[in-house]
C-alpha cells in the first residue's frame, strides 16, 4: 500500500478547485492509497471527506497550532481516519507530510506548499502537480517548464490537468519508487 502526500491550502478556492479535489480524493481512495495531508481546513478537509466517503483512510499530520482545535473552527477536520499530533510548527510539519509520503501531489497551494515540493524534490519523492487548481500548482509549471527545479534533475516533476490521471500516476510513481 502506498501513502500519497497533498500538498495544498487553507485558503478558500474556486468552486471548481474544490470539485478537481473532489475527484482526486475519490480516486486515490479508489487505487487503494493512504492519504497524508497537513491535516486540518481549506482543500485538505475537501479530499480528506472524499477520501472518507470512498472507503479510504486519511492521516492529517497536525501542527502544533491546530493539535486540538474545536470543531466549530473553520479549519477543523472530522475527516481524518488518523490525527497525528506533531508538536511541531506549520513549517516544521511540512517535512513530516513529504517525509511520510511515498510520492505528494500539488494541488493549489502557498509558500507552504512550495517548500513542501522542494523538500519532496530534494529528497527524489515523486511529484505531481495537479494543474488547473490555482496558485501554486499553476505557477509551478511556467517556473520550470523543464519539469526540474534545479540543474541536479533530481526527479522530473509531472504536470498532470485531471485528478483521476494525477492521482493514478502518483500512485505508479509511488509503487515504483518503493524499495
Amino acid at each position: 500500500m502506498v501513502q500519497i502526500g497533498i500538498l495544498t491550502t487553507y485558503d478558500p478556492v474556486p468552486l471548481e478547485v474544490e470539485e478537481k479535489a473532489r475527484a482526486l480524493g475519490r480516486a486515490l481512495a479508489e487505487s487503494g492509497a493512504i492519504v497524508i495531508t497537513g491535516g486540518n481546513g481549506g482543500l485538505m478537509t475537501v479530499v480528506a471527506e472524499a477520501v472518507a466517503k470512498a472507503g479510504g483512510v486519511t492521516v492529517g499530520i497536525l501542527a502544533r497550532e491546530l493539535e486540538d482545535i474545536e470543531p466549530d473552527h473553520k479549519w477543523y477536520n472530522p475527516y481524518n481516519t488518523v490525527k497525528i499530533k506533531t508538536g511541531q510548527t506549520f513549517t516544521a510539519r511540512s517535512s513530516t507530510v513529504v517525509r511520510s509520503s511515498d510520492a505528494v501531489i500539488v494541488v493549489a497551494g502557498g509558500v507552504g506548499t512550495l517548500t513542501e515540493t522542494a523538500i519532496a524534490y530534494n529528497l527524489r519523492r515523486p511529484v505531481v502537480v495537479l494543474k488547473g487548481s490555482g496558485m501554486m500548482a499553476d505557477r509551478l509549471p511556467k517556473l520550470f517548464p523543464d519539469g526540474y527545479l534545479d540543474h541536479r534533475r533530481l526527479i522530473k516533476i509531472n504536470f498532470i490537468e485531471d485528478p483521476r490521471e494525477a492521482a493514478y500516476t502518483a500512485v505508479r510513481l509511488a509503487k515504483g519508487s518503493l524499495r
